[in-house]
């Protein structure tokens, strides 16, 4: 073994690249932003930026900036510290992917975070028995579904 290898300079440190953060108001699109951009975003690192996105990729995409709580972790505090560094722009119900309940499988359906298992066992059972579902308004018939789910699922649902 040569002198070099037996000898380090532990007086080095490693050197970390810093992330960059925002500081300007409506930085980053809700619905188009990855997670290396929402790094970007105070308050926000790895670990949330992986949530949000996967998230909104589950949710089908966010209709409200609101929905953000809905986010394992994001408190009332985070969401106030990383609102406005958030582009309203791309809100709304034209970006939001549509689930066709018609066309889905039961496990397709129940990936969905506003869909629960009786809900979906509802729908699938329902096209069973009277072939495709129409309107939201064949949903918010049966017992599974309260006035609030029907209202969080709409932009959701396809026929």
């Amino acid at each position: 073994m040569s002198e070099d290898n037996r000898t380090k300079n532990y007086s080095e440190k490693p050197q970390y690249i810093k992330q960059e953060k925002f500081i300007e108001a409506g930085s980053i699109s809700l619905n188009e932003t990855d997670t290396a951009q929402w790094k970007k975003v105070p308050g926000i690192g790895s670990t949330y930026a992986a949530r949000i996105v996967k998230y909104r990729d589950v949710l089908g995409g966010f209709i409200s900036i609101n929905q953000l709580k809905e986010v394992y972790g994001v408190t009332d505090e985070l969401f106030e510290n990383i609102a406005p560094f958030i582009s309203e722009d791309d809100i709304g119900l034209e970006h939001c992917v549509k689930l066709n309940v018609n066309k889905l499988e039961f496990k397709e359906i129940l990936a969905h975070p506003y869909i629960d298992y009786e809900q979906t066992k509802a729908i699938v059972n329902l096209r069973r028995r009277t072939g495709n579902i129409t309107s939201i308004r064949q949903l918010a018939m049966l017992d599974e579904f309260t006035a609030e789910d029907i209202k969080r699922i709409t932009p959701y649902i396809d026929f």
